[in-house]
């Protein structure tokens, strides 16, 4: 494949390529030639055309001598035309006629063997069916002022919340006369002081949380104190030459991790070896 460019009767060749784009260029020379003289030759035609026509005007102007007419001067006549016979008298009233003919249409309709189609539809006669006739109420709605102001009055946001604060309120009046009157029977009494009681109880064992809690904090600061002092003696020892005494730190014991609950001897497990 590669022995094919080589070949002069290629079609890739730099000379075969070459020698199209010459060609190609030579017909569009030509052609350009030719559409030249196609439009030369059209103007040169059309000229002597032209010309041609304006010599037959001028010889013609030349040729025919100027006539004179004498004209005599008569009054304005608008029936000439008619009197000479060039218009035929057949003229009509064409409103006479048109009245005539109304007059004729609406006797055959009151008689009735004159009709038209779509003569009996509504746009015709101007009735409206029912059908097309909005419903009485939604009138008397619109007309009735007293009904429009009752409606706006029940569906007022205003006034529905009002209705509900004021039962609100006789409840809680109402609830508040029931608990008056509960309290004062001797059972309630009896509940009332075993609550108290109970409130009593309650306060204690807050009390003793409480002391319990600051116990342990009062623990917490001593020990913080006692540390804090030990690290201030040891550092004035070191700072006087003296070497200070290491307390000996008391080492966490190992967390032991059983893989089930009822495990025998768990720190002999192979998980709880301590690890180097």
């Amino acid at each position: 494949m590669n022995i094919l460019p080589k070949k002069r009767w290629h079609v890739r060749t730099k000379d075969n390529i070459a020698r199209v784009r010459r060609d190609e260029a030579q017909a569009a020379e030509e052609e350009k030639k030719l559409k030249m003289r196609i439009q030369l030759a059209e103007q040169e035609t059309k000229l002597s055309l032209l010309r041609n026509k304006s010599k037959q005007r001028y010889d013609d102007s030349v040729d025919r001598p100027e006539e004179t007419k004498s004209e005599v001067l008569t009054h304005v006549n608008f029936f000439q035309d008619l009197e000479d016979g060039h218009v035929a008298h057949t003229g009509v009233n064409k409103e006479h006629e048109q009245e005539k003919k109304e007059e004729k249409e609406a006797y055959e309709k009151k008689v009735g063997y004159l009709t038209y189609l779509g003569q009996d539809t509504d746009e015709v006669t101007g009735n409206i069916q029912w059908y097309n006739k909005k419903p009485k109420r939604l009138d008397l709605c619109k007309t009735d002022k007293e009904i429009e102001t009752k409606v706006k009055t029940f569906n007022d946001p205003l006034i529905v919340m009002k209705k509900y604060v004021e039962t609100d309120q006789k409840s809680s009046e109402h609830s508040k006369a029931l608990v008056k009157k509960n309290d004062e029977s001797p059972i309630k009494k009896h509940k009332k002081k075993h609550k108290k009681k109970h409130r009593k109880k309650e306060k204690v064992n807050d009390k003793n949380e409480k002391k319990i809690i600051l116990e342990k904090l009062r623990e917490k600061r001593l020990k913080r104190e006692r540390e804090e002092r030990f690290r201030a003696s040891q550092l004035l020892a070191r700072m006087n030459g003296v070497i200070p005494v290491e307390v000996p730190k008391l080492q966490p014991k190992p967390t032991i991790v059983q893989k089930y609950n009822s495990q025998f001897n768990p720190y002999l497990a192979k998980q709880n070896y301590p690890t180097t």
